[in-house]
């Protein structure tokens, strides 16, 4: 045959298959109409509530130009906080707070009525004093309903998670404490070391000011320019490596802050005397020391049932929102942008400092009136959301046949990694379900932490429960920590005119809400499923009280199960 005729053959082929093909692609509905499960992460570009005036209102939630759906009773994951999606628009939440027995009010930024403050489109012309002066982002987790099958229209994004809302990914870093300012409640990160006897800074910030957003004076004064983005007063987000709760000192030395107390942090005694850190100069705050066995608050020195002092020399990490010191004047090229802004710190972590509590006496738990307290932190948590094969079944209008959308490998692992000041007593690792309004453990696990480096240095106390492949399901919010040597609740904060309303800290355990779910995937070449939210009991039966009232209303869409195998109708 001839070239030229073999190449004319091939050609009309080609173009009829690109023809064909072009045909095909005039698509009636995407991905086979199952529910598609989407992730968005990105700058709040708006927010809206649905019911002012209604606790548990969904409303909407726009990121990257895609207008989603909050439902009723949502719970938004702030870094160190939890909230009703309502709470955002609520004055009475984001009004700032300062204790002016100690620190003075900062002048702060204006949230305009109706807003959050957080989304970009709440002050569109970047207004002196309007919040926000720098965006906010979120990470949200849903489906997206191809069926319209909630009536919000085909393709709309219907939210399940939202974890965390933060500003740009989170303000964070890292340093040494170079001076305490307090007359406002404040530290330097990175700058000139303070030559005043008392570690005071001077008159102009050498570093980056952190200031932690304390509304309740969990750990000092009590200052908070927006409390949405404010501590755990539950569980410490200023806390030694190893988890024990750690403070800013109310008074400038040598007055002693009987909730802060210096004492809590011994000085490396002189070189050649017995105890000298040879890591550290002498009259430097020891990073690693054992705090005595106390039976109660205030019997021995230094005080296991007081937290630990920050001193300047500290190294730690800090992560919060970026702010204004003079949020109604425009920034100024001639002056250090360290001098006109500040952090406002949800998590300040010395990691190097590590406070070792007494342990039990050998073969006995729950030792807390005799030893005194122990402490906790979580660090890292994961946990798989399970998953299994769908059934599409067959819609001959569409051209669909159907068949099993597989699912190689279901998610059943789980992570737990934290610390504890007590490294001889057993910890147990549970999940915390709501059953009827109340909390509810479900044991999970039990680990015995490490015993650290010969002389008590290192990861002393450091457990981890991670685990491949396992039952842990269902999953739920929130994870607890709790260790056999005990818990007892410590003494409350009594300095100033604000204190946590909850009273003191409950030693000996740890919650934390979950932010890292694990949704299996289907392989490449078959279509996306959607999340399975629908077996989230928090999400479908509701948490009950607080922070919510009731099942998402809408829930997500999902494949109804049918002799329990998620099966779609197309």
């Amino acid at each position: 045959m001839d070239r030229r005729l073999k190449l004319s053959i091939v050609f009309v082929l080609a173009a009829g298959l690109l023809w064909a093909t072009g045909a095909n692609a005039q698509l009636k509905v995407l991905n086979a109409n199952v529910p598609a499960g989407f992730g968005q992460l990105g700058y709040i570009q708006a927010a809206t509530l649905a019911a002012p005036g209604d606790p548990n209102s969904g409303g909407t939630l726009t990121m990257n130009g895609i207008k989603m759906i909050v439902p009723n009773n949502s719970v938004v994951q702030f870094p160190a906080n939890t909230l009703h999606w309502a709470d955002l628009f609520d004055p009475a939440v984001y009004t700032p707070i300062y204790d002016t027995a100690g620190v003075p009010v900062q002048p702060n930024m204006t949230v305009p009525a109706g807003k959050t403050g957080l989304a970009i489109f709440d002050n569109p012309t970047r207004a002196l004093g309007t919040s926000p002066f720098l965006p906010f982002n979120a990470n949200v987790l849903g489906n997206i309903d191809l069926k319209n099958s909630l009536g919000f229209g085909a393709g709309a994004y219907i939210v399940g998670l939202i974890l965390p809302i933060d500003q740009d990914l989170g303000n964070g870093g890292a340093g040494f404490i170079t001076c305490i300012d307090y007359v406002h409640g404040r530290f330097e990160v990175g700058g000139t070391l303070s030559t005043n006897a008392n570690g005071s800074c001077g008159a102009t910030a050498t570093g980056t000011i952190v200031e932690i957003n304390d509304p309740t004076g969990r750990y000092g004064w009590a200052h908070s320019p927006d409390p949405r983005f404010s501590v755990d007063s539950d569980n410490p987000t200023v806390a030694a490596g190893n988890g024990f709760p750690m403070c800013l000192p109310r008074y400038t030395p040598p007055k002693i802050d009987p909730d802060c107390p210096l004492t809590n942090r011994p000085l490396n005694p002189a070189l050649g005397a017995p105890g000298h850190d040879p890591f550290l100069p002498a009259g430097a705050p020891f990073q690693s020391f054992t705090m005595p066995a106390s039976s109660g608050p205030g019997k021995t020195t230094p005080d296991p049932w007081k937290p630990a002092p920050l001193m300047v020399g500290d190294y730690l990490a800090y992560a919060g929102i970026m702010l204004r010191l003079k949020p109604f004047a425009g920034l100024s090229p001639t002056i250090p942008i360290n001098q006109q802004m500040y952090v406002s710190a949800n998590t300040v972590s010395p990691d190097k400092v590590q406070v070792i509590t007494a342990p039990c006496p050998s073969g006995t738990t729950l030792c807390t009136g005799s030893a005194g307290p122990a402490y906790m932190q979580l660090a890292r948590m994961v946990i798989g959301t399970g998953g299994s094969p769908e059934v599409v079944l067959p819609n001959a209008a569409l051209g669909i046949v159907g068949g099993t959308i597989p699912l190689a490998e279901p998610r059943r692992n789980i992570v737990i990694d934290g610390f504890v000041t007590d490294s001889t007593a057993l910890v147990d690792i549970f999940a915390v379900d709501i059953v009827n309004g109340q909390e509810q453990k479900r044991l999970l696990g039990t680990v015995l932490p490490e015993p650290g480096f010969p002389g008590g240095k290192g990861n002393k106390g450091r457990f981890r429960f991670e685990i491949g492949k396992g039952n842990f399901l269902p999953v739920t919010r929130v994870y607890m920590a709790e260790t056999r040597h005990g818990t007892v609740q410590v003494p409350n904060q009594t300095q100033g005119t604000i204190h946590p309303p909850q009273g003191g800290l409950l030693s000996g355990q740890y919650h934390a809400p979950m932010f890292t779910y694990q949704f299996a995937d289907p392989p490449p070449g078959f279509p996306i499923t959607e999340q399975n939210f629908n077996t989230f009991p928090f999400l479908v039966n509701g948490e009950g009280g607080n922070p919510s009232a009731g099942p998402l209303v809408p829930l997500p869409p999902f494949c109804p199960s049918v002799a329990g195998i998620p099966t779609c109708q197309p």
